[in-house]
């Protein structure tokens, strides 16, 4: 069946019509990257009814500029979705414009975008939730003609009584929320830091332009910088005389709900850890070089804040664990071994002293990388990533660098042929699909792997799987819907955050589990549908790779 140029109220009712089997809404039955696509990228989407011939047509006149035949069909395992499914693939159009996939007998998908700088407005909305997520200060944006506001918030950071201080305050404003919640956790905050800084330092040709209407906007320094300095300036408050750094700054438990300005529940300073300290220097040693072209004396103060927290580390060897028994609220316990050899990585990186190349090579003799990518509770990703993409690639250890590339590659290779037989295209997970709290988190921090892989062994099958990791995450994916707020087809309008309703915009929901059915968009539901700025944070690096860099001035 063809579609000519039809009103769309015709168009529609020929689709829904047509054939015998029982229509199905399109977030229901077609179920496609709802961003849209650069015009050389792979472009699938997966169809949840029966089908054979699929047309796209463009928006506004309905005219069918591809034809195609969906493929046959998958079953897809009980873990998973437990549904039979079939692709349609449509890479052959490439002309820039916004368009529906028509699938006779199913409907109509939502519309999507063709164009070379699709994936610019994402990057921005995501980075600029990081600026909503500011606590201490006031902030304010607009976003499909809702404003998002609120006034300067927990003002009274923070309390000693957990912290062998007594009932003393301790300067600790600033910084981002971390989560659903309003506290503040530096193993999270080092970790999310760590990966936006190495989007900047693997992209910058592609970010470090990019305007985030920041208050800071314009300073010389480019926004995304901006935006990682308001979380630096917090973490600086939480580092002791001696190095030591306090392990979060939080309330006693999760009880306050409303806007955060309203907050007046106190705030404690948790015990010092040694995977907090790790973070700590891991981000303060990146900062210092990212940093260094835009404002030296910042950049110095970041490096000796770094060189006094890895002296501590050096006169406490062993793991060191919060003494959380005071607190209720998240706890981001991890062994500290992968956060001290990623603060080895990078205070080498930075400083390119031997002594600190030596202890990484040594902690990194029997590293492998992970197939998740990198995790707050698992660092070494990052640090085998800094390791491989040095400046200083002389003074490393040649068999340590082969087999880290041996490791890397393979890890990156299982991630291209698990999305290629995936029937949504996600990269975790096939036979034994994988699912648990944030696993959105970890489809966006995959794509790490793949992008390493690539400037190290370029290779087109690891962009276009990171591309796939970005459509699974925008609505191709069980649900038919985007899983970031305000982007995307039915993006979350519930999204477990304690600011309220409205949702925020641009923020990436932890996902389904146990299993790719199990979503739901309920506000209540942390384990399904909290935001995170580790996920963000991954999200933000993800979209990184793929930012259409402004045309150079004439």
């Amino acid at each position: 069946m063809k579609f000519p140029h039809l009103p769309w109220s015709v168009l529609a009712t020929t689709c829904l019509l047509a054939g015998s089997v029982p229509a199905l809404a399109a977030d229901q039955a077609i179920r496609l990257n709802t961003i849209g696509f650069p015009p050389d990228a792979m472009k699938r989407a997966t169809i949840a009814a029966p089908c054979g011939e699929f047309h796209v047509v463009r928006v506004g006149d309905g005219a069918v500029v591809f034809t195609g035949q969906a493929g046959a069909p998958i079953k897809t395992a009980p873990t998973d979705t437990d549904e039979t499914v079939q692709v349609a693939d449509f890479s052959g159009l490439a002309a820039p414009g916004r368009y529906q996939l028509a699938v006779p007998g199913v409907g109509l998908s939502a519309p999507f975008t063709i164009a070379a700088d699709i994936w610019n407005t994402p990057f921005y909305l995501v980075t600029r939730a990081m600026y909503l997520w500011r606590c201490g200060t006031a902030v304010r944006a607009e976003w499909n003609g809702i404003t998002y506001e609120h006034g300067p918030c927990h003002l009274e950071d923070g309390w000693l009584d957990y912290a062998d201080g007594g009932h003393v305050r301790r300067p600790g404003t600033g910084g981002w929320h971390d989560a659903g919640d309003y506290n503040k956790y530096v193993v999270n905050a080092g970790f999310s830091v760590g990966l936006m800084l190495h989007a900047l330092e693997q992209f910058p040709e592609r970010v470090a332009k990019v305007k985030l209407d920041l208050p800071e906007s314009g300073n010389g320094v480019p926004d995304l910088l901006n935006e990682i300095r308001w979380e630096l300036e917090w973490l600086l408050t939480m580092q002791l005389e001696d190095g030591r750094v306090y392990h979060k700054l939080s309330a006693v438990n999760f009880k306050y709900w409303g806007p955060p300005d309203q907050d007046t529940s106190p705030r404690y300073f948790s015990p010092w850890s040694s995977t907090a300290t790790a973070d700590f220097v891991a981000a303060f040693a990146a900062a210092s070089r990212s940093f260094r072209p835009y404002d030296g004396d910042f950049a110095d103060k970041c490096l000796a804040a770094a060189r006094r927290s890895w002296a501590c580390l050096a006169a406490h060897p062993r793991n060191v664990p919060s003494d959380l028994r005071a607190f209720h609220t998240g706890a981001y316990q991890a062994e500290d071994d992968s956060h001290r050899l990623w603060a080895a990585a990078e205070l080498w990186e930075t400083t390119g002293e031997p002594s600190c190349l030596r202890e990484f090579e040594r902690r990194a003799a029997t590293t492998e990388f992970t197939l998740l990518g990198p995790t707050w509770g698992d660092a070494q990703d990052l640090a085998l990533g800094t390791y491989l993409l040095t400046h200083h690639p002389a003074d490393r250890d040649p068999a340590l660098v082969a087999r880290l590339q041996d490791s890397l590659f393979a890890q990156a290779g299982h991630i291209v042929a698990t999305a290629g037989s995936n029937a949504y295209g996600r990269p975790l997970g096939v036979e034994r699909p994988v699912w648990f709290w944030g696993c959105n988190g970890s489809v966006a921090a995959q794509t790490y792997l793949l992008h390493v892989a690539d400037r190290l062994q370029p290779d087109l099958r690891y962009r276009a799987t990171a591309l796939d990791a970005l459509a699974y995450l925008f609505g191709r994916n069980f649900n038919g819907r985007s899983y970031v707020t305000g982007l995307g087809a039915n993006p979350p309008h519930h999204p477990h955050d304690r600011r309220g309703e409205p949702a925020w915009p641009g923020y990436l929901v932890g996902g389904g589990w146990p299993d790719g059915k199990s979503w739901l968009d309920v506000r209540e539901n942390a384990r399904l549908n909290e935001i995170a700025v580790n996920w963000n944070a991954a999200l933000i690096y993800a979209l990184a790779a793929f930012v259409q860099p402004p045309e150079p001035a004439r």
